[in-house]
């Protein structure tokens, strides 16, 4: 059984450095620990420079403060813009970025020699002494994770949040382990164990399947056509998803969207039991957390109660109150009491780039879509802001080819959006093709770079209209990742005379 005292002198490759910060926690986490640590990624030192230089200045730190000069101290090199295959062979452990895809070759090498394949987050879950709630799905699980975290926060502020959130749960580790230490050295005192909120990828979830192990409350928010360029269809995708739920014990409790087909499913699998949410009223005999007659309502073995007005809720459209629910049905599940949801819920304006407006400029409304990665996304962002008695939206859209449809996305932008604005992505082509069928009367331009793209948006937006980055597409060349393509939507905002 893994403990922290393992990594010790073992030589453990991380794979994967990258710009959001999970590698760099991972890899400063096990040089903490006295790893020998050998840090690899195809992205060359330039591109990789503001993190090389975050872990060189954390291991000069701790070689300082080491208190045991002649003990096994950590270690630490780089294979930057390549990757060699002794790195993973000759290794006691390799830590895979939930980037590299499965099929991996040298990943495949690793494991023909019997090196084991971790993530930061099996870690996690080998090592948390307490029950974990993770979050997971296509859409909406960055606002239920961030949502449930602030109401958990309200309950107890000790709460841990961690995971596809880009906060690296290792950094919290200790603290937890010296929690549950003194816990166990004085049960007089009655310490209440202190909540722990990930949010989980299906890249992350698989990393767990090895050790057969699920959260103690796990919300399946959707599956939708999504990474099908990863995946061998719909169906392998979801069964990723599942993992969430898919090794729970008797006491554990799925959280699943009752309007998803796919979701809905799942409470076959695994042992817990099924707590519901959905946007209209569940049937009876169903538990769950669903709206009617203006409030929310929970129900629970028969019984119901009204939690809060619907008004309560600030985020707009229905794919956010999907994600609302979801988070109350986690937080009730957690033992959170109502008033203490009802102040999360009513403060709660929404996680940033999804829907975040982010300037008004001459009676225009700028908003940051830029995590709407997939066409439904953007799509439950033009639904939520576009519907009205003319079309308002200037929408800026386009990247990356995930292998999705764009057929019903283009429906919608002859519905909703007045101009688009489009990127030149490999997913240009496909969508072009299907706004030729579907919105050939919707004007549009391209653009070159985000400053430019808002630039042509804002000129053709008037008064009361919305500028709306949802680009229904991955980044790609032009921007680092998602987020930095949001970064510099709101830059080029800010800088509209």
């Amino acid at each position: 059984m893994l403990s922290i005292d393992w990594f010790r002198g073992k030589k453990i490759t991380v794979m994967g450095l990258g710009v959001h910060g999970g590698g760099l926690g991972t890899a400063k986490w096990l040089l903490a620990h006295g790893a020998a640590v050998t840090v690899t990624d195809l992205q060359d030192q330039k591109a990789l420079a503001a993190s090389v230089r975050g872990l060189d200045a954390y291991f000069s730190k701790i070689r300082r403060q080491s208190s045991q000069p002649t003990a096994p101290g950590p270690k630490l090199r780089y294979v930057l813009g390549k990757h060699d295959e002794s790195d993973f062979t000759d290794a006691d452990m390799i830590l895979r970025n939930p980037a590299v895809p499965r099929g991996n070759p040298l990943i495949a090498a690793a494991e023909r020699s019997g090196v084991p394949i971790e993530s930061d987050i099996s870690i996690f879950f080998q090592l948390c002494p307490f029950p974990i709630t993770a979050v997971t799905g296509t859409k909406g699980k960055t606002t239920v994770t961030t949502l449930l975290a602030e109401i958990a926060r309200l309950h107890d502020r000790r709460t841990v949040v961690g995971g596809n959130i880009r906060i690296n749960p290792l950094g919290a580790l200790n603290r937890l382990l010296k929690l549950s230490a003194k816990i166990s050295a004085s049960p007089h005192l009655r310490v209440s164990a202190p909540p722990v909120v990930l949010e989980l990828s299906s890249w992350q979830l698989e990393s767990l399947e090895r050790h057969r192990v699920s959260a103690h409350v796990s919300v399946v928010t959707n599956v939708k056509e999504d990474h099908l360029n990863r995946y061998d269809g719909i169906e392998d995708y979801a069964r990723a998803k599942e993992l969430n739920v898919m090794f729970h014990c008797a006491d554990d409790i799925a959280v699943l969207n009752a309007d998803d087909f796919r979701v809905a499913a799942m409470a076959k699998t695994g042992r817990g039991r099924a707590l519901w949410f959905s946007v209209k009223p569940l049937p009876k005999g169903r538990d769950g957390i669903f709206p009617r007659s203006g409030s929310v309502v929970l129900r629970f073995a028969g019984r119901e109660e009204s939690l809060f007005p619907l008004s309560d809720i600030k985020v707009p459209g229905e794919h956010n109150l999907a994600n609302v629910l979801a988070a109350v049905a986690a937080a009730k599940s957690m033992g959170v009491p109502n008033a203490t949801v009802r102040r999360g819920v009513r403060a709660f304006r929404g996680a940033p780039g999804r829907l975040e407006v982010v300037a008004v400029k001459r009676g225009v409304s700028y908003v940051n879509d830029t995590t709407a990665t997939m066409p439904d996304a953007s799509q439950a962002a033009m639904r939520a802001l576009g519907p009205g008695s003319r079309r308002k939206l200037v929408l800026i859209a386009g990247g990356a080819d995930k292998a999705l449809r764009f057929d019903d996305w283009a429906k919608d932008v002859a519905r909703y959006v007045k101009f688009l604005v489009l990127f030149d992505g490999t997913a240009t082509p496909k969508i072009e093709a299907e706004l030729a069928k579907f919105a050939a009367r919707v004007p549009r331009a391209k653009a070159e770079s985000m400053k430019e793209a808002v630039q042509l948006a804002a000129a053709e937006a008037r008064r009361g209209d919305i500028v709306l980055l949802s680009p229904a597409c991955a980044s790609f060349g032009l921007f680092r990742h998602e987020f930095d393509r949001g970064n510099r939507f709101v830059r080029a905002v800010l800088q509209l005379k």
